[in-house]
């Protein structure tokens, strides 16, 4: 097998968002060679050089799900000045425009269950939720960002699950107000707003 320099660089990033699609599309059990190098575009042979096991492909994809986070909650939480900036950002990754689509939704609930079963993907998931913990906790102590962290789980799965009722917005937005209130002595983040009350 050939291994010099690739001569398309673009390549292996296209079979990736290529294997998430069909994922996404599917579910993980529809990922193959054949069809992600269809969707991608790309001759089968070539998947190997860049993959050399499909369930390399597999968990290198659903790894790239750990971008999502960056415009969903880590980039609001780094501008969120006030609680109620942080509480906005929460509403807003909850059932507002940041927030995850349905087939979003659907992906993460299959990483979920394979995680379950598969320690690869279960690394792939504990990744995931420790980067949510580290983006929540620069605004709250780290055992409220795990109760927040756990109820922006539920919520979309109640969303996914009940596609065709929405939220309640005053409802998502008091129980978020109560958890950021919770005391915090010692955190950075909520003594400098009790500094400028």
């Amino acid at each position: 097998m050939r291994r010099g320099k690739p001569n398309d660089p673009g390549r292996r990033d296209r079979i990736l968002q290529a294997a998430l699609e069909v994922i996404r599309d599917g579910g993980i059990g529809a990922a193959s060679y054949r069809g992600v190098a269809a969707h991608a575009g790309v001759p089968l042979g070539s998947m190997t050089y860049y993959f050399p096991t499909l369930e390399g492909l597999i968990v290198s994809a659903l790894d790239t799900t750990r971008s999502d986070l960056e415009p969903r909650y880590a980039a609001p939480l780094r501008e969120a000045r006030t609680l109620t900036d942080v509480v906005d950002a929460l509403v807003e990754a909850t059932i507002g425009a940041t927030s995850p689509t349905l087939d979003d939704i659907r992906l993460y609930e299959d990483i979920r269950h394979h995680g379950a079963r598969n320690p690869k993907i279960a690394d792939v998931l504990q990744a995931v939720e420790d980067d949510a913990l580290v983006m929540l906790h620069r605004v709250v102590p780290n055992s409220t960002a795990i109760a927040i962290n756990a109820l922006l789980w539920g919520w979309w799965s109640h969303r996914l699950a009940h596609p065709d009722t929405a939220l309640d917005e005053l409802a998502v937005r008091q129980t978020f107000e109560a958890l950021v209130a919770l005391p915090a002595p010692g955190h950075p983040f909520h003594e400098q707003e009790q500094n400028h009350a």
